[in-house]
């Protein structure tokens, strides 16, 4: 499957200002964790020829609002299960939840999605602290050596999730199974069938391991104290994780933009959740 190159997009404001969620006033108070994004299902473990469906969330710290359909911003979003071929998640244009899709059961099925965020501009002290706390240093380090670092942050976002949701039977092959996002999450075995207490994997940046990224991994009952690791050299990620439940993995990277691009930078954020079962 080829993931198109993206388009880019301004983000926009509402002229008239909502009732504010949590989430909203969350990203309003820490505009960096604004890109959060990840496919929250209706169901980790759907039956047989069961409904299904897909929110897509943004927030901070696995609360998020949902986003609705928005069909010029999405490249992919399909659902994958055995050794069939990808079929394109169906929804509205413009309404929550922003996919709807029935599943076998069988066996284990991967929702993957793919596409445009927006652009953002980010005071530098905000945006510095963006990058630590997603493991980017060496944008901080390079942003000092061409003296921009009192200069606001400005990129455009892309996003890429996916989720897997669990059958009657483990498909090891389809949770490793490279699907040639810009940036990607793949995990060993299958997780959905597996309490092991070590959950391991790769991280791929253009199709080759990345090396030193931060993942970062929240149990949804417990937000606020994520597990974090560096991926190696070769891209490869080892995990305690001693408890069941629902699990959001992300990490995000980050390359310079083109010659004649408004912005500095473009960021890739990418996304897996999964619910594990209890040990």
């Amino acid at each position: 499957m080829r993931w198109p190159r993206r388009r880019t997009a301004k983000a926009s404001w509402p002229l008239r200002w909502p009732a504010l969620s949590l989430a909203t006033i969350l990203l309003l108070s820490r505009p960096a964790a604004a890109h959060d994004f990840w496919i929250e299902p209706s169901s980790f473990t759907p039956g047989a020829g069961a409904a299904v469906a897909l929110d897509l969330k943004v927030g901070e710290e696995f609360v998020g609002d949902s986003v609705p359909r928005r069909a010029q911003a999405i490249d992919v979003f399909t659902l994958q299960s055995g050794t069939d071929a990808p079929r394109p998640v169906s929804g509205a244009d413009g309404l929550t939840p922003a996919g709807m899709t029935a599943v076998g059961g069988e066996g284990t099925a991967l929702i993957a999605y793919s596409g445009e965020g927006g652009t953002v501009s980010l005071p530098a002290d905000r945006f510095e602290r963006y990058l630590e706390s997603h493991g980017l240093e060496w944008v901080i380090r390079e942003r000092a050596l061409r003296h921009e670092s009192l200069e606001p942050g400005r990129e455009n976002f892309y996003r890429h999730a996916k989720a897997l949701l669990g059958g009657m039977v483990a498909d090891p092959m389809l949770a490793s199974k490279a699907l040639g996002q810009r940036l990607e999450i793949l995990v060993d075995g299958d997780p959905t069938q597996d309490a092991a207490p070590i959950l391991t994997g790769r991280v791929l940046w253009r199709a080759e391991p990345l090396a030193g990224g931060l993942l970062i991994a929240r149990r949804k009952d417990d937000p606020r104290h994520p597990l974090t690791v560096r991926t190696g050299s070769d891209g490869r990620f080892s995990l305690q994780i001693q408890n069941g439940g629902i699990w959001l993995l992300q990490i995000v990277w980050m390359e310079r933009a083109g010659w004649f691009a408004h912005e500095d930078w473009q960021s890739h954020w990418s996304s897996l959740t999964l619910q594990r079962p209890q040990p």
